[in-house]
């Protein structure tokens, strides 16, 4: 399974005592990823857009029930 943008940390093995040094070695996003992430902001978007839609109905319902 490819690494996606975490960070890995690996062992140094050019010293052979096994002790070795611990790095920490960034990955950088794929293009997967970032296709990924930005449709789920996509969605976020959607959401958002289809609760104020249902926030304006319910507004209009009061008005119309105040003025009755």
């Amino acid at each position: 399974m490819p690494n996606r943008g975490r960070m890995v940390r690996t062992k140094n093995k050019k010293n052979g005592n096994g002790g070795g040094n611990n790095e920490i070695a960034s990955t950088e996003l794929s293009a997967d990823d970032l296709a990924i992430i930005g449709a789920g902001l996509a969605v976020l978007g959607d959401l958002f857009a289809f609760l104020s839609l249902i926030k304006v109905q319910q507004e209009e319902k009061g008005t119309e029930n105040g003025k009755g």
